[in-house]
């Protein structure tokens, strides 16, 4: 029996979708050639042998481009662009800036929605920061592996090693997408090793899991003097909940009845404002609430409870949603500083809630779930070290008091 239409939508690889026509759906294949973006739509019947036939015709179509000997006539002789591939042919490579393909890489990701907001925000801040002051001006043909080498030994000067890999991870699609279009018959970024460009005592990741002990949180609670900003804390440290799901937590979210809280939405920043989309995951999960989360909501219930369209969380000063996950960043950020506890960023109130369940010997499938992660190997990559045999998929632990501190 063949899959909905909808589950095989979600097989497709990137490059690969299915589109509804008059007749009926599609498998379409998308990919770039000369400079121009090519879609074709393929006479195959839409299951998963065709999803499979679809993507490996398109990674054997960029392979053929990437070594010159792309035909189009040969691929698809019954399109109507196969007539005009001859016109194509001829044509030079388009001299273009670094600048120039990056803005086409990332305008082709908002247009397709290939991206979330927040990516697509966070490629143009990267353009606009370290990329564009650098490179705005150089002809892609002109950027050499060795200049390159000297912008990263540049940028460890002013940049942390993870922002430097951010930097750079952006920079590699315009080099990407150039060698892919036959603008430069090889990548420059290539033969460079990253980490050996970074300083040895800084390659460590400052933000690898750090969890907070109890005293610590205990602490981190009492320095916030609003019950909003201290009961959403107190619900971080009790839910694992990521900051973006934590504002946009409303009250016909919470089951009171079953005790439980469905994650359904996150609030990431983007281009213009912020966002209210699914998940990080795109998966809805279910949070057991646990008595730090059950105080932190009795605390915010006469607040914001009156309605249950209402958002669970405000900000006490506008007395509105917070604005982004940035917002309510920087509130941690400044009050964490006035402790005494080493500072951590708010993502690891989500790591301290993970570990203190493994600890506790909860299954690892279970903490992958109430995390909203996929499988359990990103579970047990990053919290090996806490990880107890436990026996069962259910809360077992002793949670009288968590997240009460």
């Amino acid at each position: 029996m063949s899959k909905p239409i909808e589950a095989l939508m979600a097989m497709c690889p990137q490059g690969v979708e299915i589109r509804q026509f008059k007749n009926g759906p599609a498998i379409r294949i998308d990919f770039r050639w000369q400079g121009v973006r090519c879609r074709e739509t393929l006479p195959i019947a839409v299951s998963e042998s065709g999803i499979r036939y679809a993507a490996n015709l398109r990674t054997s179509i960029l392979s053929a481009i990437e070594r010159g000997v792309f035909h189009y006539e040969e691929y698809f002789p019954k399109s109507a662009k196969a007539k005009k591939a001859q016109k194509l042919m001829p044509k030079p490579p388009v001299a273009q800036t670094v600048v120039d393909i990056l803005f086409n890489v990332i305008n082709d990701a908002r247009t397709t929605k290939s991206h979330s907001p927040s990516t697509i925000a966070f490629y143009m801040r990267q353009l606009k920061g370290q990329i564009g002051p650098k490179w705005g001006d150089t002809m892609i043909q002109d950027v050499r592996t060795s200049d390159i080498r000297e912008w990263i030994i540049d940028l460890n000067k002013i940049l942390k090693p993870k922002s430097i890999r951010n930097t750079v991870g952006v920079f590699s699609l315009a080099l990407g997408q150039a060698h892919m279009d036959g603008l430069i018959s090889s990548n420059p970024l290539t033969p460079l090793k990253l980490r050996k460009l970074l300083p040895k005592r800084q390659q460590k990741d400052k933000s690898r899991i750090n969890p907070f002990n109890d005293l610590e949180i205990k602490e981190i609670l009492d320095i916030f003097k609003t019950t909003e900003e201290r009961s959403l804390w107190q619900f971080a440290f009790a839910t694992g909940l990521r900051t973006g799901e934590l504002i946009a937590l409303k009250w016909q979210h919470i089951d009171q009845r079953k005790q439980e809280i469905n994650v359904i939405d996150n609030i990431v920043t983007a281009e213009r404002g912020t966002v209210e989309k699914d998940t990080k995951t795109g998966n809805e999960r279910v949070v057991p609430i646990l008595p730090g989360a059950y105080i932190a909501l009795a605390n915010m219930q006469p607040l914001t409870g009156k309605r249950l369209t209402n958002f669970v969380f405000i900000n006490p000063r506008t007395r509105e949603r917070w604005k982004s996950d940035r917002a309510l960043g920087k509130c941690w950020e400044r009050n964490l500083r006035r402790t005494k506890v080493p500072y951590r960023n708010p993502y690891q109130t989500r790591h301290t809630f993970a570990s203190k369940l493994l600890e506790q010997g909860e299954q690892e499938l279970l903490v992958a779930q109430l995390l909203g992660h996929s499988s359990v190997e990103m579970v047990r990559r990053h919290y090996g070290r806490y990880i107890q045999q436990g026996k069962t998929i259910s809360l077992r632990g002793d949670y009288a008091k968590f997240g009460t501190q």
